[in-house]
């Protein structure tokens, strides 16, 4: 790694991270991004993890202990592992001793030889109607700031008078302030659905996506889209993600040689749309072999899409079809550069088209279907497939 004047050794590893990620994104091998969920027992800590996340990755004895007080936990083909402090009152012995085990656990992850599996952020959850905050848990979470792991204070279960949690959260500010901790995030978050006894009504979460938000800020860009694809909350943070996908693939096609030679460009723009498909799969947690790929691309991928967008260069309906999808996504509040890819370009504009459609159909099957669910590869084919096919015969009718 050839270090750059002025760089520390964290900033030169950080940006040969960023140029390694893209690679790793491709083949479907995204990093685990490892969040340590701290704070005393009672804050509700498990259920804030699976309020995000849409599994029970954090059910009671099933995680794998790490040291006396922290336990690990990692589902298999989600890219997020969560470390949680476990047993943790807050007396002072067990305060120092929960402390050392968690500062243990982020330097020995520091010296790993995989670069990508570090301590990536910190949830410290304090249960918003204790209206407590000194003493062992200030010097708790001192000590933890000062690692240098982006940190973030969730005030939880924040379904009391929102008057007195508003008060709480700018006494702990002061507090900070006062420490040289002022740029410490506080989320307030009410994880799940609260009912009333004797009343009619109830209230629903919230905060889950500022958290989710606040995350994404703090995190180390290589490690983004580990965590947009884990969590189950930001549907928008999906989306995001996969139009920046679909605009890096509608540029490469823009850009190449082969793609615009009618007949031969057939088989680099199968290529990208198939490896695209493939990775906005994993933006929505599912990974799919190749041969599922390829199947999947049959759907649309027929030889009258390619005879009518690729190989006849004066048949304008297609274009047309292309433009009218396009438009509707501006609409629906997407970003869609690819607008502005030149009509001549059919290749990259085919990539976009199918870029659009593959993310609005792996997005119904994801919000029709569990993440257990999402396991089965031959279901999600099948079913991806069948939305794909059906959300085509809609968009064929759009631009009539």
């Amino acid at each position: 790694m050839k270090k750059i004047s002025g760089q520390n050794e964290f900033e030169c590893e950080k940006e040969e991270l960023e140029m390694d990620i893209d690679s790793r994104n491709q083949s479907g091998d995204l990093p685990d991004a490892n969040i340590i969920v701290a704070g005393i027992t009672g804050t509700g800590k498990s259920t804030l993890i699976n309020a995000i996340f849409g599994e029970e990755i954090a059910a009671t004895g099933e995680g794998r202990p790490v040291t006396e007080y922290i336990r690990e936990y990692n589902e298999k083909n989600t890219p997020i592992r969560i470390w949680d402090t476990v047993g943790l009152e807050l007396d002072s012995e067990k305060t120092k001793k929960s402390i050392k085990d968690i500062k243990g656990t982020i330097a020995s992850k520091a010296s790993f030889s995989d670069k990508y599996d570090r301590i990536h952020a910190i949830w410290y959850c304090i249960n918003s109607g204790s209206n407590r905050y000194q003493g062992a848990e200030l010097e708790f979470i001192k000590e933890l700031y000062a690692v240098g792991v982006p940190f973030i204070i969730v005030l939880t279960q924040c379904s009391g008078d929102e008057e007195k949690i508003n008060r709480f959260e700018s006494e702990i500010k002061k507090i900070n302030a006062s420490m040289g901790l002022e740029d410490i995030r506080i989320v307030q978050v009410l994880a799940q659905t609260v009912k009333f006894r004797g009343v009619d009504w109830e209230i629903s979460p919230f905060g889950l996506d500022k958290l989710v938000n606040v995350t994404l800020e703090l995190l180390p860009g290589f490690i983004k889209r580990s965590f947009i694809a884990a969590q189950r909350i930001g549907k928008i943070q999906k989306r995001e993600e996969c139009e920046k996908i679909i605009y890096d693939y509608v540029k490469a096609a823009e850009k190449g040689f082969w793609e615009k030679v009618p007949l031969v460009n057939i088989i680099p723009t199968d290529r990208k749309i198939m490896q695209m498909t493939k990775e906005i799969c994993m933006v929505y947690n599912t990974y799919l072999p190749q041969e599922s790929i390829e199947r999947i691309s049959q759907y649309h991928l027929d030889f009258e899409n390619k005879l009518r967008g690729l190989i006849i260069p004066i048949y304008r309906g297609y274009s047309k079809k292309i433009t009218a999808l396009l438009e509707q996504k501006k609409e629906e509040g997407f970003s869609v550069e690819s607008l502005n890819v030149n009509k001549k370009d059919r290749a990259a504009r085919m990539v976009a088209f199918y870029g659009y459609t593959d993310m609005d159909s792996i997005e119904e099957l994801w919000e029709q279907t569990t993440a257990e669910e999402l396991k089965d590869v031959d279901r999600v084919t099948k079913e991806l497939g069948r939305i794909i096919n059906r959300r085509l015969r809609e968009s064929s009718k759009i631009g009539n």
